[in-house]
């Protein structure tokens, strides 16, 4: 694995199933990129991931494929094939450790669902989390879930005391890394809505890149679900 000089770059991580990738996906990408003031943002498919029991998912090679497509166009987004590579079950920590080493010295921001966020206290490993990168937390306009003055009620106990309220929605960890919380754009997209357009043979236009439908149409994904 080669390793990248980054001491002043700020390298986001947004991960997930993408079965398939959508443009839901992609403006959460570009808000929380320009928010952040991000070099770059790696969409990571997931080969297995360890919360999701959902079916008719797509190979890794297949949604990795989409991944690819879906960010061309756009310079500040890249693609990560870790997850699809080491196969099995994908677990953030070996993630965020794998982008630690490959872009040395550079600000790591893992960005997660606010579904996902409830789950944080099962996930394998999850205190090492927060001493590897800043998390952003992030939620769809019209459906924040938590109340304007804090979010501290909603830390998992094991974080309490690792946190200290640094400003609004931004929290400060023990190892100097961040958490925040973010609204983003809401489109009422979903993966599980696009296989069901296919399903029935409709239009996936703007819905998805062309690429992307393309690809899809292509390769015959999804019609029989």
């Amino acid at each position: 694995m080669a390793t990248v000089k980054s001491e002043s770059r700020r390298i986001g991580v947004l991960g997930g199933t993408f079965n398939p990738i959508h443009n839901g996906h992609l403006r959460v990408a570009e808000e929380v990129r320009q928010t952040f003031a991000l070099q770059k943002i790696y969409l990571v498919p997931s080969a297995r991931p360890p919360h999701k029991g959902e079916t008719g998912v797509a190979t890794a090679e297949h949604r990795l494929a989409m991944v690819k497509r879906a960010r061309r166009g756009n310079p500040f987004f890249g693609s990560s094939s870790y997850e699809c590579r080491k196969g099995g079950t994908s677990y953030s920590a070996e993630t965020l450790e794998y982008f630690k080493k490959r872009f040395v010295g550079a600000e790591l921001f893992f960005v997660i669902g606010w579904d996902a966020w409830c789950e944080i206290g099962t996930w394998y490993d999850f205190v090492k989390l927060f001493h590897l990168a800043n998390f952003i937390v992030i939620s769809r306009q019209g459906l924040k879930p938590w109340a304007d003055d804090s979010v501290e009620p909603l830390f998992p106990f094991a974080l309490k005391d690792e946190f200290c309220y640094e400003k609004k929605f931004s929290y400060r960890h023990i190892s100097g890394n961040r958490l925040h919380f973010m609204t983003v754009t809401r489109l009422d997209i979903s993966s599980s809505q696009i296989r069901n357009e296919i399903k029935t043979g409709r239009s996936l236009r703007y819905l998805v890149p062309d690429g992307v439908a393309n690809y899809i149409h292509k390769n015959g994904l999804y019609v029989s679900l």
